[in-house]
């Protein structure tokens, strides 16, 4: 039985390379033709894939500790139990001809802008101002890391989220803006 076995199991492996690549062939009318499996009849010529674009990211770190108990009460009070992306969520494909993207998060408590807090959203290692919400920005085909801090008066980071990944792909078949290059901040979201 096992030395049945390994022979199945390679021509298996065998089968499963040859469907990975991609071939190109012009059918009986002349028209070009690409697929995975081309049929008997046709001359087959292999087709170079581009490798996938993928936009590195920031490095998770963690949030920074709670203050201490010896400040001041209004400073106690600036601790964020909960910051988190909640749109779009981690590893979601979005289908856009324009690459827009709002990306909403979520702070709790409520973020404390009477204290100097404010919300950043850092989206490719790119830091963009949001609003109490969130944030909308235009961003190219590819995939894109994005990630929540709130800043106190002073620029330390209080609190970060988790990052969230999402890969944008165009909706149509009409022709993707190229010019697009890195990501653009379009307007916070109150």
């Amino acid at each position: 039985m096992k030395t049945m076995l390994l022979p199945l199991l390679l021509a298996g492996l065998l089968i499963a390379d040859a469907q990975a690549a991609v071939y190109k062939w012009q059918d009986e009318s002349g028209a070009t033709r690409y697929g995975d499996n081309p049929p008997a009849d046709a001359v087959p010529e292999p087709v170079e894939l581009p490798e996938i674009s993928i936009m590195p990211g920031t490095p998770a770190t963690k949030a920074a500790p709670a203050a201490d108990e010896g400040e001041s009460g209004a400073a106690a009070g600036a601790a964020y139990s909960g910051l988190a992306i909640t749109s779009p969520p981690d590893g979601q494909t979005i289908r856009t001809d324009t690459g827009r993207v709002e990306i909403a998060v979520r702070v709790a408590p409520p973020l404390q802008s009477t204290l100097g807090h404010r919300l950043f959203v850092v989206v490719d290692g790119q830091r963009f101002a949001a609003g109490e919400n969130g944030l909308a920005v235009k961003a190219a085909r590819g995939t894109h890391r994005a990630q929540a801090e709130v800043v106190d008066a002073e620029g330390r980071i209080l609190a970060r989220s988790a990052p969230a990944s999402f890969t944008i792909r165009p909706d149509s078949l009409q022709p993707f803006p190229r010019e697009l290059r890195q990501v653009e901040g379009v307007r916070p979201v109150k």
